[in-house]
C-alpha cells in the first residue's frame, strides 16, 4: 500500500449508494478464477475529493472514478468480492473509509464496522498505455446498437480466435460492426461524419463492449463515448469510466464473400407474428438441431416440425407477402428466434435463393436508423422435419 505517513488513518466519507454504483461498474471485470491472486483484488485509490477503483483480468482493465469527501492520498489492493458483498448489504447513508497499514476500515452511521485485509499495490498490474492511437467520439446509442446487432453471432470456438471478437470498421464517413460464427452473421452500419483521416479495422472483445454500454447511462440527450484505438488496445472513456481491452489478432475473414448478392425470393412478414409462430412450433423440434421447416407459398408461410424421436408434430400457418414459386428451407429455430428478437421493426424482410444458400433478414422500414443485415445459414431438411 502506498500511504503518506501522516495520513494513515485519514477518514473519507461517501454515500453508500454512490460507493456501490462505482463497485458495480468495476467488479464485473475481476476474474472469477485466476492463477494470479492479485487479480482477485480491486485497487482502491484515494485522493483529495476523488476515489478510484481499478480491476483487470489482463485482457480487460477498468478504472472507475467518483467523488468522495476527504483529503490526502492513499491506495490499497482489496479483495473485490468481499468489498462488493459487504457494501451491497449495508443500508443507505454515509460511509466512512479509512486505509490503515494494509487494512481497509469501513464504518456506517448505524454503528457497523468492518476491516478487510489488503495488499500493497506495487504488484497490481498497471493500466495499459495505448500507443499509435486513432481517436473518435461515438454516440452511445450508435455503440449500443452496433454491439447488440453483431455480438450475438460471435463464435465460441476458441480455436478460431478472430471469430471470437467483433470486427469494428470505421472511417471518415461510416462505422459498422460485424460478427459471425459461420452459421449466422450480424452487421450494423451507420453513415455520418466520424473524422478519422484513414480507415481503421479492429477485432474487439465483445466482453469489453457489452460491459461499457451496460454501465453507461443514457440520461443526457446525446451522450457520447470517446474511443482511442491503438495497435494492441482499445480504450473507451465516458462518465468517469475508462475501459481498456486488448484487441484480438486478425485478420478477420472476408465476410462480404458469404453475403449473397442475388436473392430472387423475397418475403415480408409481421415480425411478432413470425416470432410467436417459431417459438410455438419449435417446442417439439429436435433438441440438438432445433430444425424447423419453412414452406413459402403465395401469401402464406407454413412452419413445420415433425420429430420422430418423440413422436411430435406441429404446424403453423401465417399470412405473409410473397408472390414467388413455392420454396422450402430449413432453419435452426434458436438462431432465427434470436435474430427476430434483435430486430425492432414491425415487419421483417427475408431474402432467399436456394435451399442451401444463405438467407438474409432485414428490418423492413422505409427510414432505417441504421443499415442492419442479418444472415442465417439454412439447415438440411431431413425427413423428420415434415
Amino acid at each position: 500500500m502506498s500511504l503518506k505517513e501522516d495520513e494513515a488513518s485519514m477518514p473519507y466519507t461517501i454515500e453508500k449508494k454512490s460507493l456501490f454504483e462505482l463497485l458495480q461498474k468495476a467488479y464485473p471485470i475481476v476474474p472469477t478464477k485466476s492463477s494470479l491472486q492479485m487479480l482477485s483484488n480491486l485497487k482502491v485509490s484515494l485522493a483529495p475529493g476523488t476515489i478510484e477503483f481499478m480491476a483487470t483480468d489482463l485482457d480487460h482493465s477498468i478504472k472507475v472514478q467518483g467523488s468522495i469527501e476527504g483529503d490526502g492520498e492513499a491506495e490499497l489492493a482489496v479483495n473485490a468480492r468481499k468489498l462488493f458483498e459487504v457494501v451491497r448489504e449495508l443500508g443507505e447513508g454515509p460511509l466512512t473509509i479509512r486505509l490503515d497499514e494494509n487494512v481497509l476500515i469501513l464504518e456506517s452511521a448505524d454503528s457497523f464496522v468492518c476491516k478487510i485485509a489488503g495488499a500493497d499495490t506495487q504488484d497490481f498490474p498497471l493500466f495499459p498505455e495505448v500507443t499509435d492511437k486513432k481517436e473518435v467520439d461515438i454516440p452511445l446509442s450508435f455503440l449500443k446498437n452496433m454491439i447488440q446487432k453483431s455480438s450475438f453471432a460471435v463464435s465460441r470456438d476458441e480455436t478460431r480466435a478472430c471469430l471470437c471478437g467483433v470486427l469494428w470498421e470505421i472511417d471518415k464517413k461510416k462505422t459498422g460492426m460485424v460478427a459471425t460464427d459461420g452459421h449466422r452473421l450480424g452487421r450494423c452500419l451507420y453513415r455520418g461524419e466520424f473524422g478519422l483521416p484513414s480507415a481503421k479495422k479492429s477485432i474487439v472483445s465483445p466482453k469489453s463492449m457489452l460491459h461499457i454500454v451496460r454501465i453507461l447511462s443514457s440520461d443526457s440527450e446525446d451522450p457520447s463515448v470517446h474511443v482511442a484505438i491503438g495497435e494492441k488496445y482499445i480504450v473507451f472513456t465516458a462518465e468517469g469510466v475508462m475501459l481498456c481491452s486488448k484487441l484480438i489478432e486478425g485478420p478477420y475473414p472476408d465476410y462480404e464473400k458469404v453475403i449473397p448478392k442475388n436473392n430472387p425470393k423475397k418475403a415480408i412478414i409481421e415480425r411478432s407474428l413470425l416470432q410467436e409462430a417459431v417459438r410455438r412450433v419449435s417446442v417439439l423440434s429436435n433438441q440438438k438441431t432445433h430444425l424447423v421447416k419453412f414452406v413459402f407459398r403465395n401469401d402464406e408461410l407454413e412452419i413445420v416440425v415433425l420429430n420422430r424421436d418423440i413422436g411430435g408434430e406441429a404446424r403453423q400457418r401465417i399470412p405473409i407477402e410473397y408472390g414467388g414459386e413455392e420454396h422450402t428451407v430449413g432453419f435452426n429455430a434458436a438462431y432465427l428466434s434470436e435474430i427476430l428478437g434483435i430486430i425492432t421493426s414491425q415487419k421483417v424482410r427475408i431474402e432467399m435463393s436456394t435451399q442451401i444458400s444463405a438467407c438474409l433478414l432485414f428490418p423492413d422500414t422505409s427510414e432505417p436508423e441504421s443499415e442492419d443485415l442479418f444472415l442465417i445459414m439454412p439447415l438440411r431438411i431431413m425427413e423428420e422435419a415434415g
